[in-house]
């Protein structure tokens, strides 16, 4: 396929979309983002979650388009029926993105099906009770997890669910994770997925903003070298 040359088994990038660059500006949103994108944004009840929406579907854009030889408004996106992101005109090319507030993450392989997930590092409120609700089988040294056990475990959780299509809600219970004495969760496998393993990492990150700590995980099929992390824009 024409522009597509994978080095790693997943390719990411971590998107400032606070940033002042050129690719995120509004002169962008009519050539760039479709008529159904800008509708979805004008439904926003606030200006600054509409802006947000809207420069994340930007840097979506910029990213796929760049990787795909494309120009950013030709790239086609469409969901599942279940909600899963998918390219129709690369079938072999896998997408899956997550953003946290006005940071956005985006994986691209070509190795199979691929869910990533990202988040800030904070204190939770009864962080063991908030898992329990989405994944039961919490042990109870979990429900005393701090930031970065209880992160590792939700954003495990909601990238393998990304990677099998299935929802948090429905597709939760099929996970399983390990939860070590100390560090973070693992994942361990994905139930009713067939019998081809599944790869996991998740990664300690730092924000734009010094001492913003940040958790990413990455779920993909089968063993792959390692993922490549860029940041945007360079």
């Amino acid at each position: 396929m024409t522009g597509v040359q994978p080095a790693y088994g997943v390719e990411a990038w971590l998107a400032d979309l606070a940033s002042d660059v050129e690719p995120l500006c509004p002169a962008r949103y009519a050539s760039d983002l479709t008529e159904g994108e800008r509708r979805r944004a004008a439904g926003y009840r606030y200006e600054g979650d509409a802006r947000l929406f809207l420069r994340s579907r930007l840097a979506v854009r910029a990213l796929l388009a760049d990787r795909l030889g494309e120009a950013p408004a030709a790239v086609r996106l469409a969901r599942t029926a279940s909600g899963k992101p998918y390219l129709p005109d690369h079938p072999g090319v896998r997408v899956s993105w997550s953003r946290s507030e006005d940071l956005l993450l985006l994986g691209i392989t070509e190795d199979g099906p691929l869910g990533v997930d990202l988040e800030r590092l904070r204190v939770i409120p009864s962080a063991g009770h908030v898992l329990a609700s989405v994944y039961p089988a919490v042990p109870p040294r979990a429900h005393r997890a701090g930031p970065e056990l209880f992160f590792s475990a939700w954003t495990l959780l909601e990238a393998a669910v990304k990677a099998t299509g299935r929802g948090l809600a429905a597709g939760a219970p099929d996970v399983t994770l390990t939860f070590p004495a100390a560090g973070r969760a693992a994942l361990l496998g994905i139930a009713g997925s067939g019998a081809e393993p599944w790869s996991a990492r998740t990664d300690l990150l730092e924000g734009p903003t010094a001492g913003q700590g940040l958790m990413a995980s990455f779920v993909s099929r089968g063993c792959h070298p390692g993922v490549r992390l860029r940041r945007w824009p360079t």
